[in-house]
């Protein structure tokens, strides 16, 4: 194993059944969008490796107008760098003493062998400058449930009552 993924076994059984819960929302939300929102995802000059959406909640009431997306990518990890199997990315506007401060984060979910390892990055600024040495290991099954799995399932809600309201009108 290698990129962080030390420590992080495959007889940590329920951290493993997390990791999997994460990655089955995240593919259960690409799959459930209609077409034309659903972005293919390749290696620059190779083949597509995955699936993203992009669920925008900007104009949400709870987010009072701030700038809030959230991507979900579902990825093949027999062609993805990394082994890469789901991506999860936010950004979002956040109000500080200092005014007005765009905030980006990312988690990813790679296979090592027989193992899921679940990572997260916030030192990046945009996903244009996410580097690949910044990834953390996430080793807190309870976490990765209460926070990581929990965001996903929300924005996953969030998501599916838009489309019943996009459908609602139609």
């Amino acid at each position: 194993m290698s990129d962080g993924a030390a420590g992080v076994s495959g007889s940590d059984q329920l951290l493993q059944a997390t990791v999997q819960a994460i990655v089955t929302a995240v593919s259960a939300a690409v799959d459930a969008e209609p077409r034309p929102g659903v972005v293919s995802l390749s290696i620059p000059g190779g083949p597509a490796v995955g699936r993203q959406i992009t669920i925008d909640a900007t104009h949400a009431p709870q987010t009072e107008g701030l700038h809030n997306i959230c991507r979900l990518s579902v990825l093949d990890p027999d062609l993805a760098p990394a082994g890469e199997m789901a991506r999860l990315e936010y950004e979002h506007d956040k109000q500080t003493k200092f005014g007005l401060q765009r905030v980006y984060s990312i988690q990813s979910v790679r296979r090592y062998g027989a193992d899921l390892v679940l990572l997260e990055n916030f030192l990046a600024e945009n996903a244009a400058s996410v580097r690949e040495e910044d990834f953390r290991p996430i080793e807190s099954e309870a976490y990765a449930q209460g926070t990581v799995l929990a965001t996903v399932q929300e924005w996953v809600h969030y998501r599916a009552w838009q489309l019943q309201q996009v459908a609602s009108k139609g």
